[in-house]
């Protein structure tokens, strides 16, 4: 069974797009072999993509950026515990049971919500999750921690996290440098995570990005860390991206058995990752066959 393990869905096409275009790739940098998805984003577009790809189910990663994305107030390195930003606290619900109705309509698409601690306080939030995931339908969390301007140890989130790693959901973070050098998502960022919830499934996306030569050690440390080839896989090659070669030795060392398939559509087609990991060098039948699908069963209880 395939499994696309890294989606994102939009509400219209003009949403999608605007996403899109608003965030190009560019921490690998010039890469002229890089195969792009010409679809919008939409709930119909992501079901047709999956449907080229033979995949039998998608996960859907919800993201929630306000305007500006703004920083925590003060300067301050973590959020405070009153959310300076509850006016956005409607609009995060309601998109978080969007998705949810998403995967209520659509069975083969898997919603993962997310959240804002300048929106949500840590209580609010960690309940939020605990009732998407026990009447709604929502299979994990997904949190972007550079576009949230969130350190993972920062105390507004753990009560999410805890409530997370209690009903095994797992929890996808974007993994890979980012331009204020604040090291919001760098592997290392996540080990405090760990630490404090050993029985977290966390799952870092891009194995590692731009950052994927601290992948290894971070598997070292972590073994019950999980991994997602999203959009690392297209770029191969590119100049701060590993060449084939090295990604695959990079899947043999942190251990295949823990590496999903994504294709972190609408970039990129599911259908164009699923060849990429085929043009891997070096990686068995059944190697590929656990990464593309075989994996992600296991750790979605599918």
């Amino acid at each position: 069974m395939r499994i696309d393990s890294h989606m994102h869905l939009y509400p219209t096409a003009a949403a999608g797009r605007a996403v899109v275009t608003a965030y190009p790739i560019v921490e690998y940098g010039e890469h002229a072999g890089v195969a792009r998805s010409d679809r919008a984003g939409t709930v119909a577009d992501g079901l047709a993509a999956l449907a080229d790809a033979g995949a039998a189910h998608g996960v859907v990663l919800g993201e929630f950026e306000l305007p500006g994305a703004p920083f925590p107030p003060g300067g301050e390195r973590w959020w405070p515990a009153d959310p300076p930003h509850a006016e956005a606290r409607e609009a995060l619900l309601a998109y978080n049971r969007w998705l949810c109705d998403v995967g209520a309509r659509h069975r083969e698409l898997l919603p993962f919500a997310t959240l804002h601690p300048g929106v949500l306080g840590a209580r609010e939030a960690a309940a939020h999750v605990a009732e998407l995931a026990d009447d709604h339908g929502a299979r994990g969390l997904k949190l972007h921690t550079i576009s949230l301007r969130l350190h993972p140890d920062d105390p507004a989130l753990q009560p999410v996290l805890a409530a997370c790693a209690a009903r095994s959901l797992p929890v996808v973070v974007h993994c890979g440098p980012d331009r204020h050098g604040a090291g919001w998502s760098l592997p290392e960022a996540f080990s405090p995570v760990l630490a404090a919830h050993p029985r977290l499934q966390l799952v870092l996306a891009h194995l590692g990005g731009a950052a994927w030569r601290s992948a290894a050690a971070f598997a070292e440390a972590h073994p019950s860390a999980w991994f997602d080839l999203s959009e690392i896989v297209a770029w191969a090659g590119a100049p701060a991206a590993p060449t084939p070669r090295e990604l695959s030795a990079l899947i043999r060392a942190v251990g295949p058995e823990r590496v999903l398939l994504g294709s972190d559509f609408p970039w990129y087609e599911p259908a164009d990752t699923l060849a990429e990991l085929g043009a891997l060098p070096g990686l068995g039948d059944g190697e590929r066959d656990a990464i593309a699908g075989g994996n992600a069963t296991r750790l979605l209880g599918l």
